[in-house]
């Protein structure tokens, strides 16, 4: 991929800087800063594992979420080829939690499309099976899940309320015209409080009931129990999407969107929702498919 095709902003160690400065611990934002820019000085010399290692030591350090972040450690992992974890802080850095600047979206986005796609090739090869893209109906959860929807609900339950204070105190002096508007608004605020309140409580627990999560192995073996005695049901990309069931013993029961269900070890399936876990960077897969000036 072509410099350009996957720059990103220029002021990402400025706007890391500000984050750091919202903390109570001075000490601590400079280790954070004096992290990042090792990262930063690591990548620019071609060592991504060394970025990686100095960047992972600077998310470990941050007491929020950090979109930029996020998207250095998905380009950096997608340099030495690791597809999983590039999926899974490429994914990361477009969660609305982490709040990423439109720049860092675009970029993130483009260059996720690029790991998919050497993902699909790799899957290919090897005969395993890979998670579908995102469909209409993912994105549908996703919003209704989403902090919008809340905050759409809270602020028309009150907008209901204050109609129906306004109206009880104003009905004897409004005529029966502007009777019937206010009754109409009221009904109109009601609904969307309790259709959208309603979606949104389901979304939000079949979120926590089922939580999103990505293959990071290369090649992760899904058996049909929890052990290694038990044989291998199929095999999953690295840096497939799926879903958390629950967990046993060291290990978690995933299912694909197509409806494959089976057990992984636990280390190598990573909660979006969960703070990623220090990883073992392997620097000698050189391979560049995505980049970052």
């Amino acid at each position: 991929m072509s410099r350009d095709s996957a720059s990103i902003p220029r002021r990402s160690a400025a706007a890391l800087l500000c984050v750091c400065l919202l903390c109570p611990a001075p000490a601590r934002a400079d280790v954070v800063d004096d992290a990042y820019a090792a990262g930063n000085e690591a990548a620019l010399a071609g060592d991504w594992a060394g970025a990686i290692e100095h960047w992972e030591h600077a998310l470990e350090l941050l007491p929020g979420r950090s979109a930029q972040l996020d998207y250095d450690l998905g380009t950096a992992y997608a340099q030495l080829g690791e597809l999983g974890r590039a999926t899974y802080h490429l994914e990361r850095a477009l969660q609305p939690e982490a709040r990423p600047s439109v720049e860092v979206a675009e970029a993130a986005r483009r260059n996720l499309g690029i790991v998919r796609r050497r993902a699909e090739v790799q899957a290919e090869v090897a005969d395993a099976r890979i998670s579908r893209e995102q469909s209409w109906w993912d994105l549908v959860v996703e919003v209704l899940a989403g902090q919008a929807l809340a905050w759409i609900s809270v602020i028309t339950g009150w907008l209901l309320v204050l109609a129906l204070v306004v109206r009880r105190s104003t009905s004897s002096r409004l005529r029966d015209g502007a009777v019937r508007i206010s009754g109409a608004l009221a009904l109109v605020f009601a609904l969307v409080f309790v259709i959208g309140g309603g979606l949104h409580g389901l979304a939000m627990r079949a979120a926590d009931d089922h939580p999103d999560a990505i293959a990071l192995d290369s090649i992760v073996e899904l058996r049909e129990g929890p052990g290694t005695h038990l044989p291998v049901a199929f095999r999953v990309q690295g840096g497939s999407r799926v879903r958390v069931l629950g967990e046993r013993s060291g290990w978690v029961r995933v299912r694909l969107p197509a409806g494959l269900e089976g057990w992984a070890p636990r280390e190598s399936i990573a909660r979006l929702d969960k703070p990623p876990m220090r990883s073992r960077v392997r620097a000698d897969k050189p391979n560049a498919v995505a980049d970052r000036p």
